[in-house]
């Protein structure tokens, strides 16, 4: 298991195909959409399209998926948790440094945006649920909580305040950054990653020179 679950509450996720003729369409289903959202971006994919694409019943996908945006929060989420074992594996915590980690953390994510258009499409472009909402919140909150425990572990910013959640705040401050790059241009380039990368370090920073001064 992953330090970082972007999964949400147990009651907002979508049912769970048991049988293997379930699970094969549910599959095919999941790849159409994933074709679909990235020729066509979300608002012209459909579930009509989308088993005909798979050549699935119509009927069949309603009771996983009730409409398209349950679709694509689970779509999502699945990128979400690919995300998460892209930073596990990254070697991020052998980072000496917090400023080594989150670029490190950065750049996975760059890699991952750009090497996986769908995600950028749904984790980047806008939410469309409140279920997809609820896992964009626990993503952030996950990385967060990495964040926190680095800095922790390396000695570094000690005082990051719980409340407001500082180190969460920093993660979205990033993927921000990261957002803009994809809507202005399609993916994101080396002068967006900068300016994650050192808009989040200003704002950490911020935090470390609150400590010297409260500790003077």
């Amino acid at each position: 298991m992953s330090d970082f679950d972007a999964s949400p509450p147990k009651e907002k996720r979508t049912r769970r195909p048991v049988q293997e003729r379930s699970l094969e369409r549910m599959t095919r289903v999941i790849e159409a959409a994933e074709r679909m959202l990235e020729q066509l971006g979300p608002e012209k994919t459909s579930i009509p399209a989308l088993a005909a694409l798979a050549e699935v019943p119509r009927a069949s996908i309603y009771p996983f998926f009730p409409d398209k945006y349950a679709l694509y929060a689970h779509i999502a989420q699945i990128h979400m948790r690919r995300l998460a074992d892209a930073i596990a594996d990254s070697g991020a915590a052998r980072a000496r440094t917090l400023g080594a980690w989150v670029r490190i953390v950065i750049d996975i994510c760059v890699e991952y945006y750009n090497a996986h258009p769908v995600a950028s499409v749904l984790l980047l472009n806008g939410s469309f649920s409140d279920t997809d909402r609820d896992a964009h919140a626990v993503k952030n909150a996950s990385i967060g909580r990495l964040l926190r425990d680095t800095a922790a572990r390396l000695g570094e910013l000690p005082a990051l305040p719980v409340s407001p959640d500082v180190a969460t705040l920093a993660v979205e401050i990033g993927f921000a950054c990261l957002k803009f790059g994809y809507v202005q241009d399609g993916r994101i380039d080396n002068a967006v990653r900068n300016e994650a990368l050192r808009a989040v370090m200003a704002y950490l920073d911020h935090w470390r020179e609150d400590g010297k001064a409260k500790g003077s």
